[in-house]
């Protein structure tokens, strides 16, 4: 009789072992990326087509400004007011209509200077991006450009939030 009880203990933590991992898997959101900017001497070469930018702060112009460069899937930050806060680009990555990942890539390298962030999205991804202000006195975005637009990374022509043109 106590080895059919043991043996029942056991199945059940055995049991609920595998419920519980099947659980945690399939219900895992996916994490936000934080990405702090590397300082670069250099600034962005606007001239190709495969970039998209905008300004950051106010009314999306003077405190700094954000662009993805899609050869390469990197983004170029820009702080350049000394406000004392930074500057960072929050993004979203939708694939096949669902949200994919998240991240913000901040520019806390003091003004004026141009940082980057080197990242690797899926070609026939989408992505949603925002440049704004951010306070690390409060942890908080403020004054984000609300002119930003959705583009397909693989080509950087417009689409809808899911793909779709």
């Amino acid at each position: 009789m106590k080895l059919r009880s043991t043996a029942g203990a056991l199945c059940t933590i055995g049991l609920s072992l595998v419920i519980g991992v099947a659980t945690a898997t399939s219900a895992s959101a996916a994490s936000f990326e934080r990405d702090a900017a590397k300082k670069t001497t250099s600034s962005p070469n606007y001239s190709k087509g495969d970039w998209w930018f905008q300004g950051g702060g106010g009314n999306g112009y003077g405190a700094g400004e954000g662009a993805f460069q899609a050869a390469g899937d990197k983004w170029w930050v820009l702080d350049d007011v000394k406000d004392g806060k930074s500057v960072a680009v929050l993004w979203t990555n939708y694939r096949n209509g669902k949200e994919y990942r998240s991240g913000v890539c901040k520019n806390s390298n003091k003004a004026p200077s141009w940082a980057t962030c080197n990242k690797n999205y899926y070609e026939d991804s989408v992505l949603w991006a925002k440049t704004c202000l951010y306070d690390s006195k409060t942890g908080k975005y403020t004054e984000c450009n609300l002119y930003s637009d959705y583009f397909r990374v693989s080509d950087g022509k417009n689409s809808d939030r899911y793909g779709n043109r």
